[in-house]
């Protein structure tokens, strides 16, 4: 009998606070480059826990919705996260940004030096 999987997803880094214009300050929470990279064993639970721990619980869901795993997020694009996703612009945006082009590059960097 074969073993459970064990999950893989990393959390995301530290919080880091970031003020704003206005003054006030904001939670920012974004990848950082020593994180686990996302592959072919991040299950569509393990790519909405990890957006969920990020800060984005609401925007996990659509995630989930859309069954997007460890591969798929390694293959999306920006206009997928912002509008194939169906969810707000800002955060769209966040994660994108923060988090998507992030893991993406690592993964990618890492797989050039194998």
């Amino acid at each position: 009998m074969k073993p459970a999987a064990q999950s893989v997803a990393p959390a995301p880094c530290a919080v880091n606070n970031v003020k704003k214009d206005d003054g006030s300050k904001v939670e920012d929470r974004s990848v950082s480059s020593d994180q686990l990279v996302p592959d072919s064993a991040w299950t569509v639970a393990d790519v909405a826990s990890y957006f969920s721990a990020a800060g984005f619980p609401e925007q996990a869901v659509a995630f989930r919705t859309q069954e997007i795993d460890g591969k798929s997020l390694l293959l999306m694009q920006r206009s997928d996260v912002l509008t194939g996703l169906s969810i707000r612009l800002g955060p769209a945006l966040k994660i994108y940004e923060r988090h998507v082009k992030v893991l993406q590059r690592t993964h990618f960097l890492e797989c050039e030096d194998l």
